[in-house]
């Protein structure tokens, strides 16, 4: 009996697990990653609830167009109470920062530099946050 066989069959087998595990947990990656992104897109919130709403609820076309205009119009509230809230957060965080940056020595404060965030660590692209429709930088 050839010995070298068996090894080479079990050799493909393992390689085909690994591949296979690799491939799947990629696949779930992305997947949640899309997830994840989409629960916090406010446009996405206005599809969910415009779909479910037309499931259970079944307005006329006339009504379906009014309270459509209801959504579109809480939706830029919320992205603008969202990008109003990432902005304070991130004057908060830039105030601390220059508060903790006067209590230290030279000496801290290059060792600190090393771990305070950056400027554009803390800009809404990072954050892949939009800014509502209707305003402009």
């Amino acid at each position: 009996m050839n010995l070298v066989r068996p090894w080479k069959i079990m050799l493909c087998l393992v390689a085909l697990v690994m591949a296979s595990t690799t491939a799947g947990w990629l696949a779930g990656h992305r997947a949640a990653r899309q997830q994840w992104e989409r629960r916090y897109d406010p446009e996405s919130w206005n599809e969910h609830v415009a779909e479910v709403f037309d499931r259970m609820v079944r307005p006329t076309p006339e009504q379906g167009v009014k309270i459509q205009a209801h959504l579109d119009q809480a939706v830029r509230e919320l992205q603008a109470i969202r990008n109003d809230t990432i902005t304070r957060s991130t004057n908060v965080i830039a105030r601390l920062v220059a508060q903790v940056e006067a209590e230290l020595t030279p000496e801290q404060r290059q060792a600190f530099a090393a771990m305070k965030p950056r400027p554009g660590d803390l800009t809404l692209d990072v954050l892949k946050v939009k800014p509502p429709k209707d305003q402009t930088r």
